[in-house]
């Protein structure tokens, strides 16, 4: 039996294979940092939103770098997404994470003076 594979599943194929190099991996964390929101950090009301915006956000930055890299001109992927979205939050959870705890809120200030 034959396996039809499709192309975001070749891309998600190809990604895979050069998750070992670094600097894929280093355009991917200056994306994930770069995805840090500071316009409104009392926004997020708990953890779990903002990791959220977070990877989402630097999946379709990823992969518009991705398409710009590649000379993609049209692509579109829910499981390309989807892919990095789980990739960003196993590999930069901690970070992530740091930098939530880290924000500066009037809110946590206000919270403190009880």
């Amino acid at each position: 039996m034959k396996i039809i594979i499709t192309e975001s599943q070749n891309k998600i194929l190809w990604l895979c294979r050069r998750l070992g190099v670094p600097e894929l991996m280093d355009t991917l964390k200056d994306i994930v940092i770069e995805g840090f929101d500071y316009t409104d950090p009392c926004d997020y009301e708990t953890y779990s939103s903002y990791e959220t915006n977070v990877a989402n956000d630097s999946a379709i930055t990823f992969i518009n770098s991705y398409i710009e890299l590649y000379g993609e001109e049209h692509f579109d992927s829910t499981e390309l997404e989807d892919f990095v979205r789980e990739l960003v939050i196993s590999k930069y959870r901690h970070l992530i994470q740091r930098e939530y705890w880290d924000r500066y809120c009037n809110d946590d200030e206000d919270e403190s003076d009880y």
